[in-house]
C-alpha cells in the first residue's frame, strides 16, 4: 500500500462528505468498540493473573501516595475495586472484578481516540484507526484489560492530547481556550500519575509546540497554568520519592542502561516484539505513513504531524536502548504507537476516498489479524479449560513459559494437607497469619496470588521491589516462617537466610498442579525462630 502525506486543509473533514463510506463509518466503528469491550471481558475472565497483575494486587494491601515500581494510579484502582467488592467477595476478590475498571477505561480510550481522529480526517479514518487499535494484542489484552499502568496511561494521555488537539488546530475565543488548557492540564497530571512515560509525551508535545507557529500560545497564562496544575496533581509521586531517597526515579531511570557496546540481539528482540505486540502490518503501515507525513514540509505544523510528535520520542528513545548495551522491553514503546494509529487510519482513508472502494490490503490484514488474535484465544482457552499433560509440557519445553503465566493452583490446598497452612478460614489481622518467605518478587507474587489472605507473602532477596514497603518481617521475630519457591536456586538462597533464624528444617515438595497434572514441584523450608530481618535494600521510611 503506498502511504500519501496527510494533507491538513483548511476545513479537514471537507473531502469526505457525501461518502457512503464515510457514513458508513460511524456504525461500524461503535460496533468494533462495543465488541472489543465483550472480547475483553471474556478474556478478563477467562485470562489468569500475568506475574504483573498477581503484584499489583499483592502490594495493594495498603494505601500509600505512590509505589516503587510505577506511580500510584493502577493500584489505587486495583486497591478501590477491593474494597468495593470485599463486601460481596470476601477478601479474596475475584480477578474479573479487579479488572473491570481496566476494561472499560479503554473502551473509552478507544471513543477518545475515534473521536480525534474522526474530528480531523473522517469517521472512515476513525474506523481504521479503531480496528488497528482493537487488533492489535497489546492494546487489546494488556491495556485493554490487565492490572497494570498501561491502561490508565492511555487512557489519560489520550484525553490530553484531543484536548491539545482542540486547543492547537481550533478556531476558540480566549476564555474557551483557556478551559481547555486547565482541562489539557488535569488529565496529563492524571497520565503522570499512571507512569512515568507521561514524560516523554510532554517531550513531544513541547517540541512541536516550540518549532511551529503554535508557540505564540505560550505567551498567554494558560499553558503555564496548566503545567502548574498537572505539577500539583502529579505531587503524589514526588512526596512519596522524597519520603524514601527517591528509590523508584532511581529504580526506573537505572532500567536498559548497559554497557560493553551495542546489543544487536536487543535491538532484533525489541523491533520482533513491537511487531507482535502491535501487529507487523500495522507496525510497517503506521510508520510509513507517519514518515511520509514528516516528508512534506507543508504538513509539519500540522495535527498529523502534531500526532507523530506525541508518538515517536518513546518509540526512538526505548528502540534504541539496545544500541548503547541495554535491554528494553518491547510494550515500553506501544504508548507511543497509540498516537501513530490515526495518521495510519487517516492514510488508509485517503486511499479509499481516491478510490471509492474499501481498501482491499488494509482489510485483507485486518481479516488476517483477526483470525489470528482468534487463534490464540483459542489456544489459551485450551490450556485454561484442557491442560496439557505433563509429559506434553515437557516435551515442548512450556513448564517454565506455564510456571510464569498460571496461578499456582493446589498450593494453598497442598500445603494446608500438611499442615504447613491454616484452613481457608483466614485469620483477620495480618500480624496472626503465618508469614510465607520467597527468594523473588516474581516468586512472592505468585505466592500472594495462591495463598491470598491465608498468609501473608514477604521476600528475603536482594530485588524485592514492593513488597520491601509492606509488613516489616522484624514483626515476626520470635516466630517460625515458611519458604516456598521454585526448585532452580531455592538451596542456594535458602542458605543465605540462614543467619536469620536458629535453624532451617527442609521439609517435603508440595505440588503445584495443572488440570489433574503436577506442574511442578515447589521446594518448602520452615524457617525456626525468626532472629532479624533480612536487610533491605531500599530505604524504608
Amino acid at each position: 500500500m503506498t502511504m500519501h502525506a496527510p494533507h491538513v486543509p483548511a476545513s479537514p473533514r471537507k473531502q469526505y462528505s457525501g461518502s457512503k463510506l464515510q457514513r458508513a463509518g460511524y456504525s461500524a466503528a461503535a460496533l468494533v468498540i462495543m465488541a472489543g469491550t465483550l472480547i475483553r471481558l471474556g478474556l478478563a475472565a477467562l485470562l489468569d493473573p500475568g506475574i504483573d497483575e498477581a503484584y499489583a494486587v499483592a502490594v495493594t494491601t495498603q494505601w500509600q501516595l505512590s509505589w516503587f515500581d510505577h506511580p500510584p494510579m493502577a493500584f489505587w484502582w486495583v486497591k478501590a475495586m477491593r474494597e468495593i467488592a470485599e463486601p460481596f467477595f470476601g477478601e479474596d476478590v475475584p480477578m474479573l472484578v479487579l479488572r473491570l475498571p481496566f476494561v472499560f477505561a479503554f473502551s473509552i480510550t478507544s471513543v477518545v481516540m475515534f473521536d480525534l481522529t474522526n474530528h480531523r480526517w473522517g469517521p472512515r479514518a476513525g474506523l481504521w484507526m479503531v480496528l488497528a487499535l482493537s487488533l492489535a494484542p497489546f492494546f487489546m489484552v494488556s491495556a485493554g484489560s490487565w492490572l497494570v499502568p498501561d491502561g490508565p496511561l492511555v487512557l489519560f494521555l489520550s484525553l490530553t492530547a484531543r484536548l491539545l488537539d482542540r486547543i492547537l488546530f481550533s478556531v476558540r475565543t480566549p476564555a474557551s481556550e483557556s478551559r481547555l488548557w486547565l482541562a489539557a492540564g488535569l488529565t496529563l497530571g492524571l497520565a503522570g500519575l499512571s507512569k512515568y512515560h507521561a514524560l516523554l509525551f510532554v517531550v513531544g508535545a513541547a517540541a512541536f509546540i516550540l518549532a511551529t507557529p503554535h508557540r505564540r500560545r505560550l505567551m498567554m497564562p494558560a499553558p503555564w497554568m496548566a503545567a502548574a496544575i498537572a505539577g500539583l496533581v502529579t505531587s503524589p509521586v514526588l512526596i512519596w520519592n522524597v519520603q524514601h531517597d527517591w528509590v523508584s526515579f532511581l529504580f526506573q531511570s537505572s532500567r536498559g542502561v548497559g554497557s560493553g557496546g551495542p546489543n544487536w540481539s536487543g535491538l532484533a528482540r525489541s523491533v520482533v516484539g513491537q511487531a507482535v505486540y502491535l501487529g507487523p502490518w500495522t507496525l510497517i503501515a503506521a510508520l510509513a505513513a507517519t514518515i511520509s507525513v514528516l516528508g512534506v514540509s507543508s504538513a509539519r505544523a500540522g495535527p498529523a504531524a502534531f500526532l507523530a510528535a506525541l508518538g515517536l520520542p518513546s518509540v526512538i528513545l526505548f528502540t534504541a536502548v539496545p544500541l548503547w548495551g541495554g535491554d528494553a522491553l518491547p510494550h515500553w514503546q506501544m504508548p507511543g504507537w497509540l498516537f501513530l494509529l490515526p495518521i495510519l487510519g487517516h492514510a488508509v482513508a485517503l486511499v479509499e476516498t481516491r478510490r471509492h472502494q474499501p481498501h482491499r490490503a488494509a482489510k485483507g490484514f485486518t481479516v488476517a489479524a483477526a483470525a489470528v488474535l482468534a487463534l490464540a484465544i483459542c489456544a489459551v482457552a485450551l490450556i485454561r479449560y484442557m491442560p496439557p499433560s505433563s509429559s506434553l509440557i515437557a516435551r515442548l519445553g512450556l513448564e517454565t513459559f506455564l510456571v510464569e503465566s498460571l496461578t499456582w493452583r493446589g498450593l494453598a490446598d497442598n500445603l494446608a494437607e500438611r499442615g504447613l497452612l491454616p484452613t481457608p478460614t483466614p485469620v483477620t489481622t495480618p500480624p496472626d497469619r503465618p508469614l510465607v518467605l520467597a527468594f523473588s518478587w516474581v516468586e512472592a507474587s505468585r505466592l500472594a496470588e495462591a495463598l491470598g489472605p491465608r498468609a501473608t507473602v514477604l521476600v528475603f532477596g536482594d530485588g524485592p521491589r514492593g513488597f520491601a514497603f509492606l509488613a516489616d518481617p522484624a514483626a515476626w521475630t520470635g516466630r517460625d516462617v515458611l519458604f516456598i519457591g521454585r526448585p532452580n536456586a531455592f538451596a542456594r538462597a535458602l542458605g543465605m537466610a540462614r543467619p536469620h533464624f536458629n535453624r532451617i528444617d527442609r521439609q517435603a515438595p508440595v505440588a503445584v498442579e495443572i488440570g489433574n497434572q503436577i506442574l511442578f514441584e515447589a521446594e518448602v523450608a520452615i524457617g525456626r525462630n525468626l532472629k532479624s530481618r533480612y536487610p533491605l535494600p531500599y530505604p524504608r521510611r
